[in-house]
């Protein structure tokens, strides 16, 4: 009597508990940052390689020329490598980049990072994960992009 009973509590036991722990393995969403996306050129000033997520921190100059240094966030090496194939020498200080971010809705100069391209405009990473969204919602992130840039770029007359 007592080891079909055992065996049905160990197996609503292998059946609930990951079901109950399945709000702790979630991690963090992305309610932090702005929708918007926007471009932010500037210079590396560092770049943390660890985990649980990679930093980008560079100095842009605002409007007013000004520099705030602005801290960007990734996914975590190893998703970097996997994904976009970035290391931990991928990025310098004193390197000129293009950062395409969306940035934290307190206004303060931190986000999530979305694209990374050297001031050639050499591609340092296509798309980060950490950015969010669906395949359809990156792709019209990029021709937003795309479209912001080249209208960025045309010759004023």
């Amino acid at each position: 009597m007592r080891r079909p009973m055992l065996v049905t509590a160990s197996l609503v036991a292998m059946v609930v508990f990951p079901i109950l722990n399945l709000p702790v393995q979630a991690h963090h969403g992305t309610a932090l940052w702005s929708p918007d996306e926007v471009t932010l050129k500037g210079t590396v000033v560092e770049y943390v390689w660890r985990n649980p997520h990679v930093l980008v921190i560079w100095d842009v100059k605002d409007d007013k020329g000004n520099v705030v240094q602005w801290t960007g966030e990734l996914a975590s090496p190893e998703t970097l490598m996997g994904d976009g194939g970035m290391t931990k020498n991928s990025l310098k200080p004193g390197d000129e980049v293009i950062i395409y971010v969306r940035p934290a809705k307190s206004g303060a100069p931190h986000s999530v990072i979305d694209q990374i391209k050297r001031a050639d405009g050499t591609m340092v990473l296509r798309w980060s994960r950490q950015a969010g969204g669906t395949d359809e919602e990156r792709a019209a992130r990029d021709r937003a992009r795309e479209a912001r840039d080249a209208e960025a770029n045309k010759p004023k007359n």
